[in-house]
């Protein structure tokens, strides 16, 4: 049974390690010949190393669109729709603008993926090895030893003309060409770039032998004439009458001299071994970045025509068309010549020779025909071949029969409208015209709606071209699928038409310009705050109509001048200040004369650069905000709040008026207070005193009624003589305890109704204010608790602290031991670092958060009605940090009772706080 087991184990086949993911990304279309080979050659490396992959190859169309970030980010946003779950295990590629994106790609959305690079510019090598886990191979042309190269050929050469687009790799090759040392004296160097084609062809076709031009990357014309590199060298070779010089092998044509030549295949081979060595698990940073082979390559017939030898050439160089030499040619008429005996050997010699050239021409054959159906049957455009003259379909090749759905037996019988939508203007007449077109007036390519066997639908780009092979005429199409460009095309346009509608929208007036200052916007509101229209305004440089009543630059042409600050305020005399929001940008506002189409206005300006992804300027943007009502608040209320200023400054003083009586009338009514309870308290040693006064006089008389009688004994008068004496202490006692109480009363009177400074012992202030509020504190059942050392001896302002305290214990009484039978009030002190900390203390109600947050604010109180001001405590508060220079802070809660910390310097400030209340 084990062993069944295990068999059945045995028999399961190997699970296959999922295909890696391989996005592959070109800067340029599919069909450019130098992107096709560097693709078709790494396909190639990566099956010959039989890693199971999946290559998905996708086209950036640099060379016929326009990199904007909106085209960037329609791009960017199908890629990720593309891996959306299945990021790629490797990212390649192909030239400058392609590595930009994918670059982009891993750090935004695919970190640590690796990279792999080929036709990109050396100049990038350190950036590059910065980024890290990147690797690739660079493909600089060094154009500097080319042109060496050339110059040491044709020695007459005294102009260099320089054929060239705005590229990044022109750029780079420009660059290495300027920094050339050791040049010819006098040798001069010629650009031809931005021209049409027609304009460069006229050119070379007045050039002579004095001349040499060196082809550089030109790919778009002035007029907007998409060339490949092919198309390009034919052109400029069929015009020039000097030697042209090219740097790539698929601009080697006919009727180019040459040059060392970088080829696309062999930057694929170089990147496809890299891939196939990272798959296999080698680390990026163990494969350093490689510099491309250039071979200098050279035309044989070329260099007749400009009078060169093969032997002036490099050892290693190639030569294409070599014809055999004159001595060859003649061999076969030399046995004619040598001897009439050796014309049967020769006869013989000669019909070998043209046998083995036979047997040589159809092998040759044999290989072309060979190479021709490897390259009909390998290639990733679908291709057929029609008879000329009668449009029958002769051949097919399999990405035809894959894009299309049919099979190789079907083929034969399909007429041209199958291929067709059907939908105008992608009929089965129309593709018929093309036909004829391509017999009569050359190579038809153009956009398709093609068919499927099964009836779908795609978009396609189809190219037509004529040929004859003997007699006969032959039609071959090439049709390739671009529906995911036709789907980025129609999705940057539909995002170009969104944020044109936003703009169009916005309730700001936006305009924009190129760099030739002519308008390519004006939206809506721009039109209504000026006046102009957007058709007479797009395509003007007239920019100022609309805002000033005669011809003058605006903001957005101080941006795109690039102005200095001397030049702005020469110009204009409102301030212009750098934006602090948008990086580049101006901004700038003022009141604007009214013109013939708008009233005066108080205008707001902001104008900022516009550029590409890669920095260069496109033109500039404008906005401009009418805010002549917001001035005109601004104004108003700019008068309204003088007015208002001028009357909260004639209530701030009727208010400081009226605080400052009702202060007085508080501290006033503390004292009527205190004199109530002083009343109070000589009430009992002045009545006291009455009585033993009425007491002594009336012992007085009797004993004096006894004494004249005579009646009086002995023992009578002794004991009314010591009545008489005890009343007399009882008097004295009662007189001085009043005259004690008056003298109290009269300091803290004098204290609590001036400012007067002198120093105090601390404790003595407190118990002399305790025994005046005794009189009140009495009657509420409050017991008061002195807890203050002896000697505590403050320079200050005791009639201050004497109101202070006296308002606090009125406080606790009124508030603390409101509906409480007793309880304590407690003064306690010490010294802080000649700071003298005193704390009075209940152990009432307390008070809450929300009332505790407002005790010091005047008027503020809990017992209205039942004798409370609202300004007991901020009287203390203003004491307590105004005269005495302190601070003062309440610690409370509900049920736990109140405490008031007052920390004051044992020496106050020598004046007291001017407005204090005396």
């Amino acid at each position: 049974m084990l062993w069944l087991c295990w068999s059945a184990v045995l028999a399961v086949p190997p699970q296959q390690p999922a295909p890696a993911q391989i996005m592959l990304l070109a800067s340029y279309h599919a069909g450019m010949v130098w992107s096709d080979d560097q693709a078709a050659a790494v396909s190639a490396r990566l099956q010959d190393a039989g890693v199971p992959v999946e290559l998905h190859r996708d086209f950036l169309d640099a060379k016929r669109v326009a990199l904007t970030p909106a085209y960037l980010q329609a791009f960017e946003a199908m890629l990720l729709h593309k891996y959306a779950g299945h990021p790629p295990r490797l990212m390649l590629a192909l030239d400058d603008d392609a590595l930009d994106l994918v670059l982009r790609l891993r750090q935004r959305h695919f970190p640590g993926v690796p990279i792999l690079f080929s036709g990109v510019a050396a100049s990038r090598q350190a950036e590059l090895a910065a980024a890290g886990q990147i690797s690739g191979v660079f493909d600089d042309v060094d154009q500097a030893q080319n042109l060496r190269l050339m110059l040491s050929l044709l020695p007459q050469v005294r102009r260099v003309w320089l054929i060239h687009d705005q590229s990044r790799t022109a750029e780079v090759q420009l660059a290495g060409l300027a920094a050339m040392q050791g040049l010819p004296r006098g040798l001069e160097f010629v650009h031809l770039s931005q021209l049409s084609v027609a304009e460069i062809q006229a050119r070379l076709r007045q050039l002579n032998t004095a001349d040499l031009v060196l082809a550089l990357p030109f790919n778009v014309d002035r007029e907007g004439r998409l060339l490949s590199h092919e198309e390009a060298a034919d052109l400029w070779a069929a015009a020039s009458q000097a030697p042209v010089v090219v740097s790539r092998d698929v601009s080697m044509r006919p009727g180019v001299l040459g040059g060392l030549l970088m080829t696309g295949r062999e930057q694929g081979n170089q990147l496809g071994r890299l891939a196939v060595q990272a798959l296999q698990g080698r680390a990026l940073e163990a494969m350093p970045m490689q510099a491309g082979r250039g071979v200098p390559t050279f035309d044989a017939r070329q260099l007749r025509r400009w009078k060169l030898s093969d032997a002036d050439l490099p050892a290693q160089a190639v030569l294409l068309n070599r014809e055999p030499d004159a001595w060859t040619a003649l061999r076969e008429y030399g046995g004619w010549l040598a001897s009439l005996f050796g014309s049967l050997l020769v006869i013989i010699f000669l019909l070998v020779r043209d046998l083995r050239a036979r047997k040589r021409a159809n092998e040759a054959l044999s290989q072309s025909t060979s190479n021709y159906t490897a390259l009909f049957n390998s290639s990733n455009d679908s291709i057929l071949v029609r008879d000329g003259a009668d449009l029958r379909l002769l051949e097919a090749n399999p990405r035809f029969l894959s894009l299309f759905g049919y099979a190789a037996d079907e083929v034969r019988a399909l007429a041209p409208g199958e291929l067709c939508s059907g939908v105008p203007p992608y009929t089965a007449g129309e593709i018929e015209r093309r036909l004829q077109l391509a017999k009569t007036e050359g190579t038809q390519t153009f956009a398709w709606q093609s068919r499927r066997k099964d009836g779908s639908l795609f978009w396609s780009e189809v190219s037509i071209s004529c040929y004859r092979r003997g007699e006969q005429l032959r039609l071959v199409s090439t049709t390739r699928d671009v529906t995911e460009r036709k789907l980025l095309e129609t999705q940057s346009q539909a995002f170009q038409n969104l944020i044109t509608q936003m703009f169009q929208n916005l309730p700001v007036a936006v305009l924009a310009v190129d760099t030739q200052h002519r308008v390519t916007f004006w939206n809506a509101e721009m039109e209504r705050l000026t006046g102009r229209s957007a058709e007479e305004m797009v395509g003007s440089t007239e920019v100022w109509q609309g805002v000033y009543n005669q011809p003058r630059p605006v903001l957005v042409d101080a941006v795109l001048e690039g102005w200095d600050a001397a030049a702005l305020a020469r110009l204009y005399t409102s301030e212009v200040h750098a934006s602090e929001l948008v990086p580049g940008a101006l901004e700038s506002e003022g009141l604007f004369a009214a013109t013939d189409r708008r009233p005066e206005r108080w205008l707001r300006f902001c104008a900022a650069p516009l550029r590409d992804a890669d920095g260069r300027l496109l033109g500039g943007i404008e906005s401009i905000i009418d805010f002549t009502r917001l001035k005109q608040a601004q104004f108003e209320l700019e008068q309204l709040n003088e007015e208002l200023e001028q009357r909260v400054d004639a209530r701030s003083r009727e208010l400081k008026l009226a605080m400052g009586q009702l202060l007085q009338s508080e501290k006033l009514a503390a004292l009527g207070s205190l004199v109530a309870g002083v009343a109070h308290e000589l009430n009992t040693p002045i009545g006291n005193a009455v009585s033993s006064a009425s007491t002594l006089t009336a012992v007085a008389r009797e004993l004096g009624a006894d004494l004249q009688s005579g009646a009086a004994r002995r023992s009578e008068v002794l004991a009314k003589i010591e009545r008489l004496r005890e009343a007399g202490e009882l008097t004295q006692r009662n007189a001085e305890r009043a005259a004690k109480l008056i003298s109290e009363f009269k300091l803290v009177a004098v204290d609590q109704t001036s400012m007067r400074r002198r120093e105090f012992d601390l404790l003595d202030l407190a118990r002399d204010t305790l025994a005046m509020l005794a009189p009140t504190l009495r009657g509420t059942g409050c017991r008061t608790v002195l807890d203050i050392p002896p000697g505590i001896v403050m320079d200050s302002y005791p009639g201050a602290l004497e109101q202070i305290i006296t308002n606090l214990a009125g406080n606790a009484v009124l508030h603390g031991f409101a509906s409480v039978d007793a309880g304590t009030l407690r003064l306690s002190a010490h010294v802080d670092a000649e700071t003298v900390v005193l704390q009075v203390s209940d152990d009432g109600r307390g008070m809450d958060a929300e009332t505790s947050r407002h005790v010091f604010e005047p008027f503020f109180t809990t017992a209205m009605g039942r004798g409370g001001s609202g300004l007991g405590l901020y009287v203390v508060y203003n004491l307590a940090t105004g005269a005495l220079g302190g601070s003062i802070k309440l610690f409370t809660a509900p049920g736990e009772g109140s405490c008031f910390e007052l920390r004051l310097p044992q020496r106050a400030r020598a004046v007291p706080q001017a407005g204090m209340p005396a």
